[in-house]
C-alpha cells in the first residue's frame, strides 16, 4: 500500500485469505486490510465473495462524503472549500 500511495498508483489488492470456511476470520482479515488501504481482496472460493463484498463496500458516511464533494466540485472547479470547512484539491 505505501508502495503504491509513493508510486501514486491506486491502492492494491489484499491478498488471498487460504482458509475458505473461516468466513469470520476472512471478515476480520477484511477489515485490517480495509484499516490499511487496500483496495479490496482477491479470493480464493465464490463462498468467500459476500464477505469480501461486504467488507470492501463504502459506508453510508463514505458515500455521503462522496456525494457532497461532487455537489461542490460541479458547482466550482479547481480547490473546493466543502460546506463544514475542509478542502479538497485534484
Amino acid at each position: 500500500v505505501v508502495a503504491a500511495r509513493a508510486a501514486r498508483l491506486p491502492p492494491p489488492p489484499q491478498s488471498v485469505y487460504p482458509d475458505v470456511r473461516d468466513t469470520e476470520g476472512l471478515a476480520r482479515s477484511c477489515a485490517e486490510g480495509r484499516a490499511l488501504g487496500f483496495l479490496g481482496r482477491t479470493a480464493i472460493h465464490p463462498r468467500q465473495l459476500p464477505v469480501i463484498e461486504e467488507a470492501f463496500l463504502p459506508t453510508e458516511r463514505e458515500v455521503a462524503a462522496a456525494r457532497e464533494i461532487a455537489r461542490t466540485a460541479a458547482a466550482d472547479a479547481g480547490a473546493l472549500a466543502l460546506p463544514d470547512g475542509r478542502f479538497v484539491d485534484a
